[in-house]
């Protein structure tokens, strides 16, 4: 009897180890949903990178402030659940802050990865990529899209004139 159940733990433990697929498992190699590169460009000469004075930034409903900085740019998470995502870019001079509240808009493309991972998302621009919240004494004066589909972060996606 003991040599039957000594055969049972070992083909249980076989068809368990049949069970488990490699996909089960989510690489750290495993590239996730992109960020936003975003690049603040002086409104004067679109090809000049300049960060205003005294600049941060917050996602709506955040205290917290954020800002993830890769060089000269900005690298910002999409909501993946929505079709937009929604910051405050504030400018601190003279100490009065200025905050302009942008909406991002794009269009959100799904793609299953495996079921470790789950699903990566990609994102492409709306041709109206920013909304302004809050109209009226902005310091921020327009943007310029960069690269439309935002499936990498290794180019930036859209340019913030000010």
């Amino acid at each position: 009897m003991n040599k039957y159940k000594l055969h049972i733990v070992v083909y249980s433990w076989f068809l368990l180890l049949l069970a488990c697929e490699q996909d089960d498992i989510c690489l750290d190699t495993t590239v996730g949903s992109p960020k936003i590169i975003i690049l603040l460009l002086d409104s004067e000469n679109s090809d000049f990178r300049k960060f205003p004075e005294g600049f941060s930034l917050r996602a709506i409903g955040s205290k917290n402030n954020l800002l993830v900085s890769i060089g000269d740019s900005i690298a910002l998470p999409l909501n993946a659940q929505e079709k937009v995502s929604q910051f405050e870019f504030i400018s601190t001079q003279s100490g009065e802050e200025n905050i302009d509240t942008l909406q991002i808009n794009y269009q959100r493309i799904d793609r299953y990865i495996n079921r470790g991972c789950g699903y990566r998302s990609n994102f492409i621009l709306e041709p109206t990529p920013i909304t302004v919240l809050n109209p009226g004494n902005n310091w921020i004066k327009g943007f310029k899209i960069l690269k439309d589909t935002i499936s990498d972060e290794t180019t930036a996606h859209l340019g913030i004139l000010h």
